[in-house]
């Protein structure tokens, strides 16, 4: 094993012991973020199936390139990458989508039989989703008649900083597709905007020395196969200092397809942004069109002044006040 290899399993070791103080169960899984650029940024995932109702699991990736022409790509399509393996009844499995641990097969000593690895095949940086369900021998997806089959847990890394954040598999409980509705509008789906409020305030750092980003994956139907498309924007409400100013803002809403990466910087017009730079403050982030998984990120890179580096990342738009 080469030395990025020695240290990036080193690390993912370290790292992986964060995944555990959390779960979240269905029987089709939704992991929104799923972030990789070999060999410094991996997503590990990790999948328990608790049913004996299907022989194999169905992973679907829905992924694009992280930029097109040196610009962030929100408003880019995905693309398909689908494949089957072998499962059992209490099985866990984990797994790097990027394919960087154990070239992309199952980690940690894991010697089930699955017939094949699990990552993406990307060998450009690319953002995604993946879905996962159970299906028969022939690949099939099909209902196993238990909402509360799959269980699902994620962390992403930055090898190269030390940094790392983790998520939950999301799902809908009201239904084993692969729709996935949120509960104002009759679903099972309870961490998308809109659900108490159709909005939620956030504070931030200085933009100087820190990047704010929101991970944004549209919901709804069809997400094995659709684009869905949501509007994320500040223009509900001012922006404000930290003594109480307020910076009217222009409307500048970002159409994010299929998932993407939005900066807070890319939705402050230049005269904010200036005046907010070596302060911060706080905003009222909505989004508009498909129900939106928002998680929101924060971290500085290589600052002594600041401790070094940083990170930090939660589900923004979960339940809870504005």
């Amino acid at each position: 094993m080469n030395t990025i290899k020695k240290g990036v399993c080193i690390a993912a070791s370290a790292f992986l012991g964060l995944l555990f103080n959390a779960s979240a169960v269905a029987d089709t899984l939704l992991f929104p973020v799923i972030a990789v650029n070999t060999p410094n940024v991996i997503t590990v995932v990790s999948v328990i199936n608790d049913s004996p109702g299907a022989p194999r699991l169905r992973y679907i990736y829905r992924a694009k390139d992280t930029t097109v022409a040196g610009s962030p790509n929100i408003g880019g399509t995905c693309d398909s990458v689908t494949f089957t393996r072998n499962t059992a009844d209490k099985d866990l499995v984990s797994f790097d989508a990027s394919g960087t641990l154990n070239s992309g097969d199952a980690l940690f000593g894991d010697t089930d039989v699955y017939g094949g690895g699990f990552d993406l095949g990307a060998t450009d940086p690319k953002r995604a989703y993946l879905l996962v369900t159970h299906a028969n021998n022939a690949g099939t997806r099909v209902n196993v008649g238990n909402l509360a089959a799959l269980t699902g847990e994620a962390i992403v890394m930055d090898i190269a900083t030390g940094a790392a954040w983790g998520m939950r598999g999301i799902n809908d409980l009201s239904r084993e597709d692969y729709e996935f509705r949120n509960y104002p509008a009759g679903g099972g789906v309870y961490s998308a905007l809109p659900n108490l409020t159709t909005s939620k305030r956030f504070t931030f750092f200085p933009p100087t020395d820190w990047t704010t980003r929101f991970f944004v994956t549209p919901i709804g139907a069809a997400m094995d196969s659709a684009n869905l498309a949501s509007i994320v924007s500040l223009s509900l409400a001012p922006v404000y200092d930290r003594s109480s100013t307020a910076y009217p803002l222009p409307l500048i809403n970002p159409t994010v397809t299929c998932t993407g990466a939005v900066d807070l910087t890319a939705l402050l017009d230049a005269a904010t942004a200036a005046a907010l730079e070596t302060s911060g403050g706080w905003a009222t982030l909505a989004t508009a069109g498909a129900p939106t998984i928002i998680y929101k990120l924060e971290y500085i890179l290589d600052d002594p002044s600041l401790g070094g580096t940083n990170n930090n990342g939660y589900l923004f738009s979960g339940l809870g006040a504005r």
